[in-house]
């Protein structure tokens, strides 16, 4: 795989958030962090990322530092992934019930990113609690799709955000919503 040493797609000033990579996800594309990415814009945040390996299944699991949503997408070309990633998004969200506006808007903000380091350890411990999740269900559910198994994930209780991720990321969404109609955006 070629290397990927300036990989960010944006302007010093112009990123909308950082894909925040574990070492084992950062050895596999080949890439080098960001030292110091942007605050992010959109309504999720960042993202952190892994790569899980269940037998010769390969997969990369994200979830936004807000919410927790996991999105799983394949890891094959790793210069692809954030496209990956923000094409999943819309379909994940609409699915948990945010309005396609909204989710398009989200779909949109996320073409411009930056690669960073993990730096959130709560993020991190969700991260991977969902992990050991996903493979069980990638081994027990192997007909489901990556989107299928997105959704399952949402629905896991997590201790840190007292709930689970899809209702986190609808009440992030109302926020969002409630913040613009206060400040006339």
């Amino acid at each position: 795989m070629a290397s990927l040493d300036t990989w960010r797609f944006a302007p010093r000033f112009g990123i909308v958030f950082v894909l925040r990579c574990t070492q084992k996800l950062l050895d596999r594309l080949n890439a080098k962090p960001d030292p110091e990415p942007s605050s992010p814009d959109t309504v999720l945040g960042d993202w952190y990322a892994n790569l899980i390996r269940v037998g010769r299944i390969q997969v990369v699991l994200a979830v936004s530092e807000r919410s927790l949503l996991p999105l799983v997408v394949p890891a094959r070309d790793g210069r692809a992934l954030v496209q990956r990633l923000s094409e999943t998004v819309e379909p994940m969200l609409t699915a948990i019930g945010i309005p396609g506006n909204d989710a398009t808007a989200e779909r949109n903000a996320m073409q411009h990113w930056a690669v960073g380091k993990t730096a959130n350890r709560r993020v991190l411990g969700s991260l991977n609690d969902l992990a050991f999740q996903l493979q069980v269900g990638l081994l027990h559910f192997p007909d489901r799709t990556l989107l299928e198994q997105s959704l399952w994930l949402s629905k896991t209780p997590l201790k840190v955000i007292d709930g689970a991720p899809d209702q986190a990321t609808l009440a992030a969404f109302v926020a969002h919503r409630a913040l613009q109609a206060f400040t006339g955006r």
